[in-house]
């Protein structure tokens, strides 16, 4: 990678990271592209090189996710049993949510945003082996498949979290779903 390319890279990530820092203090309708461009000491037309709309800057927080989410997989999932290290991950997922800007959640989780049932996302696909050694250990036990656990727990956590968002964080979501997650798990 040439030093252009580092530096491209570098520009984009500090846009990306003052959009997030703004959107947490001043909430995502209420910062415009030009106080990201002025935060970040770029130009306008320097967000415009790396970003069609701030709507882009969601797109990028579902490929850091994944990054994410890889680093955690690739740490090995604390826990002494298949269920634990389930339970243990998607407490991560729900702590991940919970650690972004607010409104920029309330956004994301909506049912015109078609990224969540895209197939292959590391976020969810790391979550995959867990559940095999389960069900090849029969820890596992119950009539769905790797796929169908997955989806499972994934519909019930980020039914939690649009939950959440409709009462405006209005209750501890890792408490929440910790509890449900002791519920669910005890049906697979």
């Amino acid at each position: 990678m040439n030093s252009r390319s580092i530096q491209a890279q570098k520009t984009k990530l500090k846009i990306y990271n003052t959009s997030i820092k703004l959107f947490k203090s001043r909430g995502f309708e209420n910062v415009t592209i030009q106080d990201i461009a002025k935060a970040a000491n770029v130009s306008v037309g320097s967000f415009y090189n790396y970003y069609r709309s701030k709507n882009d800057i969601l797109n990028d927080t579902y490929i850091i996710a994944d990054e994410i989410f890889r680093e955690f997989a690739g740490n090995g999932v604390e826990g002494s049993s298949s269920k634990e290290k389930i339970k243990n991950y998607m407490l991560f997922y729900i702590d991940f949510v919970k650690n972004q800007p607010f409104d920029f959640i309330k956004i994301l989780y909506n049912n015109n945003n078609k990224l969540f049932i895209k197939k292959g996302r590391a976020m969810q696909t790391l979550l995959d082996p867990i559940i095999e050694d389960g069900l090849a250990s029969g820890e596992i036990t119950g009539s769905m498949n790797v796929s169908e656990i997955n989806e499972f727990l994934y519909q019930s956590m980020r039914g939690l979290i649009f939950h959440w968002c409709l009462h405006e964080g209005g209750f501890d979501i890792h408490e929440r779903a910790d509890k449900y997650l002791n519920l669910l798990i005890k049906t697979l």
